[in-house]
């Protein structure tokens, strides 16, 4: 028995063993975590996931951050949950690119076309393509994540009426 158990054994009130699945992704110091999941998926399913041999560990942890952001974003949102966030992010995605092609013609309109800068043409800094966890530290996860199930309030724009297709 591990002097600590893990945050599932302590809400399932079960023993933590050395071989607990359950334990490398639900640590004791983070018991809101393995709450959310427990609450949308239930503990079955997720001991159905982390025990699957097929997966390797980074697979597993990949699906236990997958899992807890989409917990999250159905507590937040139980109707569309992390689907209802996307198409949130995707309407505001939408707005910018307008707001480019705007500023595009506004500069064509003003300047004339030979002075409208092309994406390509942006530089591209040398550590764009670290990955998330080389830019954040190794210990960043979906759970440290914004804890805000909506993105940020808009400015109240003329393009915020727009709907997406």
């Amino acid at each position: 028995m591990t002097s600590n158990p893990c945050s599932a054994c302590k809400v399932l009130k079960s023993v933590c063993t050395g071989e607990c699945v359950f334990a490398p992704y639900f640590p004791s110091t983070e018991p809101e975590k393995f709450d959310r999941v427990h609450k949308i998926f239930g503990a079955e399913n997720v001991y159905k996931i982390l025990s699957n041999e097929t997966f390797s560990p980074l697979q597993r942890e990949h699906a236990v951050k997958a899992l807890s952001y989409e917990a999250e974003a159905r507590i937040r949102d139980p109707v569309t949950g992390y689907y209802g966030m996307s198409l949130a992010y995707e309407k505001i995605l939408n707005n910018l690119k307008e707001q480019i092609i705007s500023a595009k013609n506004e500069i064509v309109a003003t300047m004339g076309p030979d002075k409208v800068p092309e994406y390509s043409d942006t530089p591209m800094p040398d550590d764009f393509f670290m990955t998330q966890n080389q830019q954040m530290g190794d210990n960043h996860g979906a759970d440290e994540a914004s804890t805000s199930a909506t993105p940020p309030a808009s400015s109240g724009g003329a393009n915020d009426t727009q709907q997406t297709p």
